[in-house]
């Protein structure tokens, strides 16, 4: 090959690699790319979702937003023997609550009442390590807490968190592990510092401009709340207590347009100061949790699993491209990776992976 050739062959290769590594980056790493290249026409994303969703048997209420656009609203499967679930059903939206524990503590933060650096054991100084774990540590899961057993029985609030407390197991090298007990501590701080209930601390710090609904405690009465299921189609017992003593962990109920408007104001700068925001947010070495979601570069994730629910939520920065999947019967696969995948066909990016969080 000669001199000329040789110098464009490398030319034609650097300029493949370019592109590729564009692609990728643009991929990956522009939050504007789906908005760029519009493969698909709303009909097609559309169908191709009910299909993801009727295939894997899902059951529950999906919401799908695109450019802050609602590009599918609706509910699959039963809500209970007699309703199929829609858009006004309620669900148990699980672990996604830590997110409205996280916000609490942010706001009392932000008020001097608290700090991310405040020790433990300002709050519960008996729990072995206590003067050296943070509020920080606790937020992000990195704080070697873990409970050693749970209750059978209903608690009050203020009796839970001190279960808790007595019954922990610290291992400070553990670095990221995620284990409910830092919220349920957490929730006991907030109320302790509000001298109010959870739920009553709820409506008092996250005040919204734009009022979004909460069910605080499940009441199965109530023709909207969905019932959760077995795999098997048979119904879960759903005692009271349950959900009673997943205060600050697990005990709202919500539809899935409430919980997108939640999470679309809380990044938005319309719950807690933008700056303020970004602080709860803040990840540490070795964790991806944070203020009561995962983090990645382009997007926020929640996932939940609770006596047959699973919410799943998935939104970019500005929560303009969101999938929300509350369901109340396990399908062929997780909630999570249906809103993964549903995300990535909205978004035309590659598949996000199957994480199960």
């Amino acid at each position: 090959m000669g001199a000329k050739k040789k110098i464009w062959f490398w030319v034609i290769v650097t300029l493949q690699v370019i592109f590729v590594l564009k692609m990728v980056h643009d991929t990956y790493f522009n939050d504007r790319w789906a908005t760029r290249y519009n493969v698909r026409s709303r009909e097609t994303v559309v169908k191709n979702i009910n299909y993801a969703l009727k295939s894997n048997d899902f059951s529950g209420t999906a919401l799908v937003i695109r450019n802050h656009k609602v590009l599918l609203h609706k509910g699959y499967g039963q809500q209970n023997a007699s309703r199929k679930n829609g858009v006004d059903t309620l669900y148990n939206i699980a672990s996604i609550e830590k997110s409205m524990t996280s916000v609490m503590v942010a706001k009392l933060i932000q008020e001097g009442k608290l700090d991310y650096a405040t020790k433990l054991a300002e709050f519960y100084p008996s729990i072995p390590n206590a003067k050296n774990i943070t509020i920080r540590n606790m937020l992000t899961m990195t704080s070697g807490l873990e409970a050693a057993s749970d209750p059978e029985k209903t608690l009050s609030e203020k009796a839970l968190a001190n279960y808790y407390a007595k019954h922990v197991v610290v291992d400070p090298r553990k670095g990221w592990d995620y284990d409910a007990i830092n919220f349920h501590l957490l929730a006991g701080i907030i109320t302790q510092l509000t001298h109010q209930s959870y739920s009553a601390s709820f409506n008092t710090l996250v005040n919204l401009k734009n009022q979004v609904n909460v069910m605080v405690m499940p009441d199965f009465s109530n023709p909207q709340v969905a019932v959760s299921y077995h795999k098997n189609g048979q119904p879960f017992a759903n005692p009271r207590y349950v959900y009673r003593n997943e205060i600050g962990t697990g005990s709202f109920f919500m539809t899935a347009g409430d919980l997108y408007r939640y999470f679309s104001a809380l990044v938005n700068g319309e719950i807690l100061p933008m700056k303020t925001v970004k602080e709860l947010f803040k990840t540490v070495p070795h964790s991806v949790y944070a203020g009561g979601v995962y983090h990645n570069k382009l997007y926020y994730r929640g996932h939940g699993i609770l006596q047959g629910y699973e919410p799943s939520i998935i939104f970019n920065k500005k929560a303009g491209n969101a999938v929300v999947l509350l369901g109340n019967r396990r399908g062929k696969t997780t909630t999570m990776k249906l809103t993964n995948s549903i995300y990535s066909l909205v978004n035309q990016t590659p598949y996000l992976g199957g994480n199960t969080y």
